[in-house]
């Protein structure tokens, strides 16, 4: 049986992107959010569309921030981190 490696960023925790994202300078950027997803391919596009921001240093890798907020009304409040590096 193949052995899966799951990716520990994962596992870091909504407060732990959360302070990443607090010390690269950009939470102000970014619309409230209480959720956060990480992956190391980018989101479906139908659900969160295009970054928000591009190329931040969170947790000392390039990443993209998405998310789900994206109309007046939305009350999506997930972003998605993902993780390019």
């Amino acid at each position: 049986m193949e052995k899966i490696e799951k990716s520990k960023d994962v596992w870091k925790g909504t407060k732990f992107w959360t302070d990443q994202i607090k010390d690269a300078g950009v939470y102000n950027k970014i619309k409230h959010f209480n959720d956060v997803i990480t992956g190391k391919e980018a989101p479906h596009p139908q659900g969160y569309g295009d970054p928000v921001l591009t190329d931040i240093v969170l947790d000392g890798k390039r990443c993209d921030i998405y998310h789900t907020d994206k109309k007046p009304g939305d009350s999506g409040h997930r972003i998605y981190i993902h993780i390019k590096e």
